[in-house]
């Protein structure tokens, strides 16, 4: 599947430094993949949030699209959803 990054997204991958960004990199490839510790969101439809140790990416993916957006990736403490 193919990943968009939305604004804050790619924002945050350039502020981190260089072992953080390798290891979101990584989860962004296993997400592609729709693997990993994913759970829908009860508040919106088609909204997702995907944990990797203490960061989330929330994204949005519509059951039988190839594209998954990645819509913010921030801390646990930090995150908005």
């Amino acid at each position: 599947m193919e990943i968009k990054l939305k604004k804050q997204a790619q924002k945050y991958l350039s502020c981190v430094d260089e072992n953080t960004r390798k290891k979101l990199y990584k989860a962004l490839d296993q997400l592609s993949r729709l693997e990993g510790d994913i759970v829908p969101l009860k508040s919106s439809p088609n909204m997702y949030r995907y944990k990797i140790n203490h960061f989330r990416i929330i994204f949005e993916w519509i059951k039988g699209n190839i594209i998954i957006t990645v819509i913010e990736i921030n801390t646990r403490t930090n995150i908005k959803y």
